[in-house]
């Protein structure tokens, strides 16, 4: 399969009103310690419009009908940490991650303060066998 680049670029950060439909919000530290602190998993998607790896996983594992009702069935909160411009607070978060660059995708479980990192390839399958291995208390 063949993308062209335009076919690949993504709509804007949804606003965090739209959260409670399973959308995307833009990622912030305090957004995952508030969605921590309520209880809820966080998954975070360190991506940037420029990054051909990440559109792809957007693609072919986020943005499928399985992974996504996998989402709202554990309660996740999606943050989408954009490092197009190469912002400094993602790139803190980055590097406090141990990642040099994107893609990075972290799963944050409530009580527990590291997250587990997935690989910087997706699959559904990837995505879904993380998320069922959360606490069966968050699920």
């Amino acid at each position: 399969m063949v993308f062209a680049p335009g076919s690949l670029a993504t709509a804007p950060a949804s606003q965090a009103g739209q959260q409670a439909q399973g959308q995307w919000e833009p990622w912030s530290a305090d957004a995952v310690s508030r969605y921590q602190a309520q209880g809820r998993p966080v998954f975070v998607d360190f991506t940037a419009r420029w990054c051909l790896s990440c559109q792809v996983n957007e693609r072919v594992a986020l943005s499928q009908p399985e992974v996504e009702q996998a989402f709202k069935a554990a309660n996740v909160a999606l943050l989408k940490a954009d490092w197009t411009r190469h912002d400094e607070a993602i790139t803190g978060a980055l590097t406090a991650l141990d990642r040099s660059g994107v893609p990075a995708y972290a799963l944050y479980a409530p009580g527990q303060g590291d997250p587990v990192m997935l690989p910087e390839v997706l699959t559904p399958g990837i995505v879904e066998d993380a998320l069922a291995k959360l606490p069966r208390s968050v699920r």
